[in-house]
């Protein structure tokens, strides 16, 4: 996996082998070229970005790595003198091509109402020419190979006022970059001796968005399992890493890998929504009990029916023994046809109850055809 200025790969390589199983090499490419520039024409699989780098599809970020803190170096015997547009008339080098270092400075140039050919921006620096030197990078006093001797930090915030470019304001125009301060004496350098007054950026490790999941899942596992010996072997790069940054402000999404990994800890979708689960569950069964105990209530209600139609049957057999059978033949049939009617119209179930009524109202039917008239004498 050839990776763009991912620190010295033969020294974090062994970490990786030892707990991935990944191979992390230097690459070869040119280093006039960006590392964005190369991530996405695949020369390279691993990149660090500026966060403020402009978006391009199917890149994506891994982690955050580091802080990325704006250096000015201007000439140790020269100032800045024009108080209105300092940038007028200044050849400005930016260190490896920075897109959060030109961002700056054309944001100031418009700021100051210059146009493009009044200041010059360059890619090599060239002594006794470079008038404003602009480094992206790592607070990292141990090795600050960025300066240039007879150079010297330059704050952006003033003690005159009316020439202040105040850190805090540019961090408004500018997105995804902040205000910082470089505290006095942190660099054994010229102009260090009070607070520096300038700005910072996160640094992101990229990717491409067609390297597997798997792959991405275990680089950032180890990068976040093994911290302590990353931030041994370059403390400026690897010991601000972590899992708790805004994955909204990314200029870039997550790759899924890295997703994957980070969200290893979150409930499952099950677990999550387990409570309302319940509730459903209760719901449904309290809905199911109720609807039992309707349909046996409406099933007693059909039953209380036909026991009315029995009760009625059986008291005109009683009748028989002391009335004329025509007239309660009559009511037979006329409680016959209630009877159906009833069936129809779903008052009363077709059952074993019914055909029980069925077959009491046939043999009453039956009896008052043979029996004599009630009140004849045998």
């Amino acid at each position: 996996m050839p990776a763009y200025g991912v620190s010295d790969a033969s020294v974090l390589q062994p970490i990786f082998k030892q707990q991935s199983g990944l191979k992390i090499v230097n690459d070869d490419i040119d280093s006039s070229k960006s590392a964005l520039r190369a991530l996405v024409g695949g020369e390279a699989d691993l990149a660090l970005i500026e966060n403020s780098s402009p978006f391009e599809a199917g890149v994506r970020t891994i982690l955050p790595v580091y802080k990325s803190v704006l250096h000015i170096l201007i000439p140790e015997d020269g100032e800045l003198d024009d108080s209105e547009q300092p940038l007028r008339d200044k050849t400005i080098y930016i260190s490896n091509d920075s897109p959060a270092g030109r961002s700056f400075i054309e944001m100031a140039a418009s700021r100051q109402k210059l146009s493009v050919d009044e200041y010059k921006i360059v890619t090599t620096f060239t002594p006794g020419q470079t008038d404003i030197i602009i480094y992206f990078g790592p607070i990292n006093p141990r090795n600050p190979s960025w300066y240039v001797p007879g150079y010297k930090l330059y704050s952006l915030d003033y003690d005159d006022v009316e020439r202040a470019m105040s850190s805090k304001a540019i961090a408004y125009m500018l997105p995804h970059i902040e205000p910082e301060i470089i505290p006095a004496q942190t660099y054994d350098l010229p102009g260090n001796q009070k607070d520096i007054y300038t700005l910072a950026v996160d640094t992101l490790l990229a990717t491409r968005k067609d390297i597997p999941e798997r792959v991405i899942y275990q680089l950032t596992r180890t990068l976040l399992e093994q911290k302590p010996r990353f931030a041994a072997v370059a403390p400026e790069m690897f010991s601000g890493i972590g899992e708790n940054f805004d994955r909204y402000s990314l200029s870039f999404p997550l790759h899924s890998g890295a997703r994957r990994y980070l969200a290893r800890d979150e409930p499952s979708a099950l677990e999550r929504y387990a409570e309302t689960i319940n509730m459903l569950v209760y719901l449904f069964f309290v809905l199911l009990t109720g609807g039992f105990g309707l349909a046996r209530l409406h099933s007693q209600k059909k039953k209380d029916r036909i026991d009315k139609f029995y009760s009625k049957v059986m008291a005109i057999r009683m009748r028989a023994m002391n009335e004329p059978h025509a007239p309660l033949l009559f009511e037979l049939q006329q409680l016959e046809l209630e009877a159906f009617d009833s069936l129809i119209s779903e008052k009363l179930a077709a059952d074993e109850s019914f055909r029980i009524f069925v077959e009491l109202l046939t043999r009453a039917i039956a009896e008052l055809d043979v029996k004599p008239q009630g009140g004849d004498v045998g």
